[in-house]
């Protein structure tokens, strides 16, 4: 009911509404700051701890062809084969991981993976990996200090403990080849292929154990 003047409600109704014990809406209560801080840090660990693990998989094989199935299968495969006659499997051995070699540069691995999804990678002709292998095995790639430990801490200390290598002649020496040949480790050396004693092109060496004659190719 409302006074006809006013058009307020009257007297009699407020304090009949008052009267009729109608609960009286209380103030909403402020939120506490330190519940706020305390989601804020739980949040903030959770986001610490996830990229933490997600950086100690980033180091992993297994991280490299979780996306990129090809053409990093058969890379990842090739790593965990255990096959003595791929050198991946001695640095597989020595605890030796992806990118302890192939740093993880920002422009690298950008490129690479407008690559990957342009679908614009050179693979070999039975498309299992990529074409460029070798163009990776250089001496400056390969021979970085520190990695050879067991024959020499750079490429000149391993050349001068390879003569009479695997029990042959001590006039021979794979590394000091007599034709000055300009051979590349990769030529040599497979990482994710077959090692090849490229002397025995001419020779009939000892070869060391795992590894493979040109003929047997």
């Amino acid at each position: 009911m409302t006074d006809e003047q006013g058009g307020t409600p009257s007297t009699d109704a407020a304090t009949g509404a008052a009267a009729s014990g109608a609960p009286t809406p209380a103030p909403a209560p402020k939120r506490s700051r330190r519940r706020t801080w305390t989601a804020v840090g739980i949040v903030a660990a959770v986001i610490v701890v996830a990229g933490a693990g997600f950086w100690v998989w980033h180091e992993q094989p297994s991280f490299c062809n979780a996306i990129c199935h090809s053409p990093m299968d058969y890379y990842v495969e090739t790593y965990d084969a255990g096959d003595p006659h791929l050198g991946i499997t001695a640095h597989a051995a020595d605890g030796v991981t992806c990118l302890k070699c192939h740093e993880a540069e920002l422009t690298t691995q950008v490129s690479e993976a407008m690559a990957w999804a342009s679908d614009n990678y050179p693979m070999t002709e039975d498309g299992t990996k990529l074409a460029t292998g070798k163009e990776f095995a250089t001496e400056q790639f390969c021979a970085k200090s520190g990695c050879h430990h067991e024959l020499g801490e750079s490429y000149d200390e391993i050349t001068a403990n390879l003569w009479g290598f695997a029990g042959n002649d001590e006039k021979y020496n794979p590394h000091a080849s007599h034709q000055d040949l300009a051979l590349e480790c990769g030529d040599c050396h497979g990482i994710h292929e077959a090692n090849v004693l490229t002397c025995n092109e001419c020779h009939d060496l000892n070869m060391p154990e795992g590894w493979e004659a040109p003929s047997e190719q």
